[in-house]
């Protein structure tokens, strides 16, 4: 049985599937959008005590409730160097705040380390320039954020930042790791044969 628990909560309108996630300590896996009051309930019913909130990368669709769900969770917010850099500026052209009709104020995030609570962080750019998804080698569960999907999907390259090569890099990378349970950005969580997913955008990308 896996020593790890996760509370998925799976996207609706535009915002991004969040997860809870219980481990060495208690974390959320990005922000959404407009589903704050969803997180926050979970969370309390959970049990769950949010050590910290981290974002795999820099769009709307993902942190557009961080400020709100930070404050509300006593939760700092944390993300790879250069998508916390766009985040501290409230850079709009690529958060894209207003192509949600958002308006994410600069944020208050940390630069996230390479290791966290037994999951390591993996640089994943392609999707935005500095993507990340998080690894946990023993219960061989990833976060892929928006790197790669269930059923073969992956993210699109062709928004700010975005770079089909680096995408197409960092999904080799991730086909690399031996993965059961794959807990994406959108479309629904895989609790088993996530490297199967994986290798089916791989060779989707070998077409592009």
């Amino acid at each position: 049985m896996s020593k790890i628990e996760v509370h998925s909560l799976v996207g609706r309108g535009y915002s991004s599937n969040v997860f809870l996630v219980k481990a060495e300590d208690d974390f959320l896996i990005d922000a959404g959008l407009d589903i704050s009051n969803e997180v926050i309930d979970t969370a309390e019913k959970s049990g769950l005590d949010v050590d910290r909130i981290i974002l795999t990368h820099r769009h709307a669709d993902h942190v557009g409730d961080a400020e709100v769900l930070s404050e509300e969770l006593e939760a700092p917010l944390f993300a790879p160097e250069k998508e916390a850099d766009a985040l501290r500026g409230g850079d709009d052209r690529t958060i894209m705040g207003s192509n949600f009709g958002k308006k994410i104020p600069p944020l208050e995030v940390e630069d996230l380390e390479k290791n966290y609570s037994g999951f390591r962080i993996i640089n994943t750019p392609g999707h935005t320039a500095g993507s990340i998804c998080l690894y946990h080698p023993d219960e061989k569960i990833l976060f892929s954020g928006d790197t790669v999907f269930s059923q073969g999907s992956v993210g699109r390259t062709d928004l700010p930042t975005g770079d089909r090569e680096e995408l197409k890099k960092s999904v080799k990378r991730l086909s690399e790791l031996d993965v059961r349970s794959l807990y994406p950005g959108h479309m629904s969580p895989v609790e088993n044969d996530g490297d199967h997913h994986i290798e089916r955008a791989l060779k989707h990308l070998r077409f592009l």
